[in-house]
């Protein structure tokens, strides 16, 4: 799921804000059940002859419906940054056919890991590889630049591995180490999951000076995050945060301080016939998976808003309204059209629109939702 490509970088911005003392933390929910929610599904991109989507780290759509795929495929021209340089960004029309590939030689593009397109179609991607996160204007100008990419000589070229079973290092303010995703408010502040390691919430202004960090300290207490690994904003401005670790999504408000928080256990069952690409990824000791939830997170616009999310196995998505109630799910694993493997990228363009990105089938898929169809009885799981 992640790039063992570990860097250090300094952000352009300083001056933290203090944390809030934490409140105790919410009680787990009761479990939930939902309904299967109907849907038609389309592949809709159409590569160009002898070009390839890897694995869909990103997927956004702008204003005028076009299509934005931060993937991992390789570069074409044989580069590298440290390794092979995994990072491409296509955009497609709303029919889905090819416009063209987006920074090519982008300085900051080494392992994809999220695209998100704001209220002004600026184009963000996240790149944990590089640890770099870049703000490209509409017409594809860079704008803002957030991090440092790791240098290619002496000393400075990496921090040392994490050794197995020992604590990564503690996060450093003002430094990103593996970020995940970005949203955005009302008032163009935007706030950045720091992710792999870090496991740090960063909250800049609109000119991109960062006013706060949570989660100096790695855990599962209020405003201690492990592997946060998707963020969004509501219309309220409050901030609701993939805590994957922890199996819940953490929420906050527009000053990162602890509000409540979302649980819920997805079914461990196993699909017939499913193998794990990594041999025992996510296997406990009792023989079952991980479910790997909230892998990711996205919330619907409009007036009465919806949190789309998602376990990586068994590979459901799941609809919740805003206070944390599940209405319902839909997908399962599997290769066919309507499954998923290993989910990585969701976005949500209506309530009823959701567009997904894989990174084991290579492919984005668009989800029209018939929540009207939905019976009252509870899915098999």
């Amino acid at each position: 799921m992640k790039k063992l490509l570990i860097a250090s970088l300094v952000l352009l911005a300083s001056g933290l804000g203090a944390q809030q003392p934490s409140p105790a933390p919410t009680p787990a929910a009761p479990a939930q059940t939902a309904p299967d929610i109907p849907f038609d599904v389309q592949d809709v991109i159409k590569m160009p002859p002898d070009l390839y989507l890897g694995e869909v780290a990103g997927v956004a759509l702008n204003s005028k419906k076009h299509i934005f795929v931060y993937t991992r495929t390789g570069a074409d021209d044989g580069s590298t940054i440290l390794a092979a340089r995994m990072a491409r960004l296509f955009e497609f029309n709303p029919d889905g056919s090819f416009v063209k590939e987006i920074g090519k030689n982008l300085y900051s593009k080494a392992w994809a890991h999220a695209v998100r397109v704001d209220r002004e179609d600026n184009i963000w991607l996240v790149d944990n590889g590089s640890d770099e996160i870049v703000k490209l204007s509409p017409d594809y100008k860079v704008r803002l630049i957030l991090g440092r990419r790791d240098e290619a000589v002496g000393e400075r070229q990496r921090r040392p591995p994490i050794q197995p079973g020992t604590p990564p290092p503690p996060p450093r303010p003002g430094y990103f180490n593996e970020p995940t995703d970005v949203a955005f408010d009302a008032q163009g502040n935007f706030f950045i999951s720091d992710g792999y390691r870090n496991s740090t919430v960063h909250k800049f202004d609109k000119d991109g000076n960062i006013v706060k960090d949570v989660g100096t300290k790695r855990g599962s207490g209020p405003l201690e995050f492990s592997t946060p690994h998707g963020i969004a904003v509501d219309n309220q401005g409050i901030v609701y945060v993939a805590d994957r670790s922890n199996g819940r999504i953490q929420i906050l408000d527009n000053n990162l301080n602890y509000v409540r928080e979302i649980r819920y256990d997805p079914a461990q069952q196993q699909p017939a016939g499913w193998v794990s690409p990594i041999p025992d990824f996510g296997k406990r000791q009792d023989g079952k998976y991980t479910t790997l939830w909230p892998n990711t997170i996205c919330i619907t616009p409009g007036q009465t808003q919806y949190i789309y999310t998602n376990s990586m196995f068994p590979g459901q998505v799941q609809k919740f309204t805003l206070d944390g109630k599940l209405v319902g799910q839909f997908g399962t694993a599997g290769r066919k059209s309507g499954q998923f493997g290993w989910v990585h990228a969701l976005s949500c363009v209506a309530e009823n629109e959701i567009w997904t990105g894989e990174l084991l089938n290579w492919r984005v898929q668009k989800f029209a939702l018939h929540p009207d169809r939905m019976t009252k009885t509870t899915s098999g799981r």
